[in-house]
């Protein structure tokens, strides 16, 4: 009994040494809004969609000027001057630059990083596409808008979800049927020179990868309980960042990863943005409304959604920024 109680005590000192509430830093509320979906930044420009009015809008943080540049019924993403979405079974591609769009038909789910787009496409059976019938005949696809080349790179016999981009690397989940109604789900890296593909979790049970450098996150589910992981690719090693909560919405930057944590307070299911400091092993909280989601980093910034105007709907979902270093 002693020994479990020393246990307990050096679990709660590990936790309080690395887990800690934001102390500086700088939060402002962007825009009032209702029913945004996941905001995205990049630079000085914040884009996000809305199931509302169902457009695409930008936000320049320099000027202040919102501007309207499309339709949309999923999350906007945006890299360099580009800004890319997906409409009605369709990818659109947005230059900041010159105004100019682009289509990408029959696909999904884009992600972008220079000229490289990365997507979904669904083979249709039946008459319907794969995303109505378990998504088991999806493929993975890359276009470059500079060649304007499409390549397949996975072939229509897993399904694939929710890619993420940076370099001339590639991770998305890739869920493959081991029996019938079970599921087995892996992070996949794709090394656009080499063709390489290889599986970065090992679990079966994992989701959200995204990367940047040579570092690749993501979550994995285990015994009803959800946490965050990160490999350095470069290095070869796996790391467990989390130990409570329930992490959804990661991204990551730099040597920061950013999550929306989940977690009850009594009866009430309330969440916050949470940063983990990949050199220092720090964890610390950067919210404390309770309604804040989605949070998407770009240098010092986190952008995210925050219902705590709204707490009984949750309708006006505002865009807020946090400035880490200000």
């Amino acid at each position: 009994m002693g020994n479990k109680i020393i246990h307990l005590v050096l679990v709660l000192i590990f936790l309080t040494s690395f887990t800690s509430i934001a102390n500086a830093g700088k939060e402002t509320m962007l825009v009032s809004w209702r029913l945004t979906l996941s905001p995205s930044i990049y630079g000085n420009v914040v884009t996000w969609a809305d199931t509302f009015g169902n457009g695409v809008f930008m936000y320049n943080l320099t000027t202040g000027n919102i501007t309207g540049i499309g339709r949309a019924d999923s999350s906007s993403s945006i890299h360099g001057d580009k800004i890319t979405w997906w409409d009605d079974g369709n990818i659109t591609v947005y230059n900041i630059s010159t105004g100019k769009k682009m289509e990408i038909v029959n696909a999904s789910t884009p992600a972008i990083y220079g000229d490289n787009v990365v997507y979904v496409r669904s083979k249709y059976t039946d008459g319907q596409p794969a995303y109505s019938q378990n998504a088991e005949y999806n493929s993975l696809y890359l276009y470059n808008l500079s060649t304007n080349e499409e390549t397949q790179i996975t072939p229509y016999e897993h399904a694939y979800f929710d890619p993420a981009i940076y370099g001339n690397k590639i991770v998305w989940k890739r869920s493959t049927q081991v029996n019938p109604g079970e599921w087995s789900a892996n992070i996949s890296i794709y090394d656009i020179p080499t063709k390489r593909v290889s599986d970065i979790s090992r679990s079966g049970k994992a989701e959200d990868g995204k990367i940047y450098g040579n570092i690749v996150v993501w979550t994995e589910n285990q015994n009803g309980s959800r946490y965050v992981y990160m490999r350095d690719i470069a290095k070869h090693k796996t790391r467990q960042v989390t130990f409570d909560g329930y992490p959804i919405s990661l991204d990551v930057y730099g040597d920061r990863i950013v999550w929306e944590r989940a977690y009850w307070v009594g009866n009430n299911l309330s969440s916050d943005i949470s940063m983990y400091n990949i050199s220092t092993n720090k964890t610390t909280r950067i919210t404390s409304s309770t309604y804040a989601r989605e949070p998407a980093i770009y240098d010092d910034k986190v952008v995210y959604v925050d219902t705590r105007n709204n707490p009984e709907y949750q309708e006006n979902r505002d865009i807020y920024l946090y400035n880490i270093s200000a």
